[in-house]
């Protein structure tokens, strides 16, 4: 076959009419501009229900390849697996006519639309995929469910008998599996380099999370880890916040259920980086602390993944394995050539608490380093606000109003402050209701006045949704009055079924 360029997004004009246009009288044209939003915002909710629907299918379907590779097609968690994907795809049916997937380097897109956030998430599948020759799946409407589960099965057999069996494809052919095909490795390209767009932020952010799972990998097998890869990833990172801290902290609201450890790391760098350079530290020791943040919990990569994702109490035994991580993401950092003490320090340092009755236990100090009280801040926000298997997450300004109260004992208090003063009251990503019913994510940190941040309205007061717009908050000053509030609450992002991610 051959190659094809990655195809163009099918994503829509949804240009206004321009402001303070006026008619002279052709109200014919000032019609034609009203359709054109009308028919804007119409193409803008079938592309991005398409793409939402396009994540779900892939979803699902990642869902149902896992279960088909541990239990027999006919246990219940794989009926049910299976049950949901094709509930999934005929959904995603009523938007488009069949599913298809492509294998771009190291990355998937639908229709031309990298999917950043699937990449990074399955990546796993998508080494797979490039190991069994597969640069491309496309699912037709006529799938059915025997079909689906049969080539989920041929899909889970090893690399080494597909390939002495003639591949996956003449294996569809012998099955009788027509609605499901495949494309060859290389189908569809990259684009050549000097046509390539700036890496975006998000862009960047997975290519850290790229970079920490590279360094688990060598600390697992004992080897030479990749500095200057982690200190490229800060140096970037840090650009991001000098250019506009507001859009990055946006970022630092991805979370992953499944791989906690290197987007958690992510996050803190982030964060980390956000508070650094909100005080007068320079370049240089913004850097010093970044590597220190990426590379904080490097020690959790020791620690058996039954015991970092426990549901229930620990062991005495696991629970002294935990407090252990930091010494020995120290140790692992100290050997390696190239690494500041202060970062190595931040590793050791970071659950010792303001009061220094945290873990280890440090004698002979009054005060933990600066970047290890900085980092130890943004590490326990992040903490709190991510899903684990042993704990809801927190709303953001939950997670605020922990850091104050425990500001003294196990937080600096001028650094909360400062954190507050970079957050706002409710931070970038929080989900809201507002005076007017309005549902809405916080869009842009406030200036001076933290309860009165830039917003993303994305549904009405009844709870439909709209065209996302972003609203400045002080807009409701005069409805609310004196002393009154925009935000009336913030709201769980699963209750409300609502991913804030898709909107920043």
């Amino acid at each position: 076959m051959s190659e094809k360029t990655a195809p163009e997004g099918k994503g829509p004009n949804t240009g206004r009419a321009e402001p303070g246009r006026h008619a002279n009288g052709a109200n014919g044209e000032a019609a034609q501009d009203g359709r054109s939003f009308k028919e804007g915002a119409l193409e803008y909710f079938h592309y991005r229900g398409s793409v939402e629907r396009a994540r779900e299918v892939l979803r699902l379907f990642q869902a149902a390849k896992k279960a088909a590779s541990i239990y027999p097609p006919n246990h219940e968690i794989c009926l049910g697996a299976f049950a949901e994907f094709m509930r999934g795809f005929r959904e995603f049916l009523t938007r488009r006519e069949a599913f298809s997937l492509q294998v771009v380097g190291e990355e998937f897109f639908f229709e031309g639309r990298l999917l950043a956030r699937e990449s990074v998430l399955y990546y796993p599948l998508i080494k797979e995929f490039q190991e069994k020759g597969i640069g491309g799946l496309s699912i037709g409407a006529g799938l059915g469910a025997g079909e689906f589960v049969g080539f989920l099965y041929l899909l889970n057999r090893g690399s080494e008998e597909l390939r002495a069996q003639g591949g996956l494809k003449a294996l569809l052919d012998a099955k009788g599996i027509s609605n499901i095909a495949i494309d060859d490795p290389g189908t569809w390209r990259e684009k050549p380099p000097e046509s390539r767009e700036r890496s975006t932020a998000r862009e960047e952010y997975y290519d850290a999370v790229n970079v920490i799972r590279e360094l688990a990998d060598q600390v697992v097998s004992d080897r030479r880890l990749s500095t200057g890869k982690a200190n490229r990833v800060v140096g970037a990172m840090l650009s991001r916040v000098g250019e506009n801290r507001s859009a990055v902290l946006g970022l630092a609201t991805i979370k992953s259920y499944d791989e906690y450890t290197s987007f958690h790391s992510v996050n803190v760098l982030i964060l980390s980086l956000a508070l650094g350079s909100m005080l007068p530290l320079d370049r240089g020791a913004l850097i010093i602390l970044g590597t220190g943040a990426l590379l904080h919990d490097l020690g959790k990569i020791t620690i058996p993944q039954g015991v970092l994702t426990k549901s229930g109490p620990l062991t005495a035994q696991e629970w002294e394995m935990m407090r252990d991580h930091p010494a020995r993401g120290a140790d692992i950092l100290l050997a390696q050539p190239g690494v500041h003490p202060l970062s190595v320090m931040v590793a050791y340092e970071h659950h010792a608490r303001y009061d220094l009755r945290g873990y280890p236990r440090i004698n002979g100090k009054r005060l933990q380093g600066l970047f290890s009280r900085i980092v130890q801040v943004c590490d326990v926000y992040d903490a709190m606000t991510t899903t684990r298997p042993y704990q809801r997450a927190r709303t953001p300004d939950q997670a605020m109003r922990v850091l104050v109260k425990e500001m003294g004992s196990s937080f600096d208090p001028l650094l909360v402050k400062v954190f507050m003063d970079m957050m706002g009251m409710f931070p970038v990503g929080t989900l809201v209701r507002l005076v007017t019913g309005e549902t809405a994510v916080v869009y842009e940190a406030a200036g001076e006045d933290a309860a009165w941040p830039r917003v993303k309205v994305i549904r009405d007061a009844e709870g439909g949704e709209v065209e996302p717009r972003v609203m400045d908050l002080a807009r409701l000053v005069e409805k609310v009055g004196e002393g009154g509030r925009a935000i009336l609450e913030s709201i769980h992002p699963e209750d409300a079924g609502i991913d804030p991610q898709d909107y920043l």
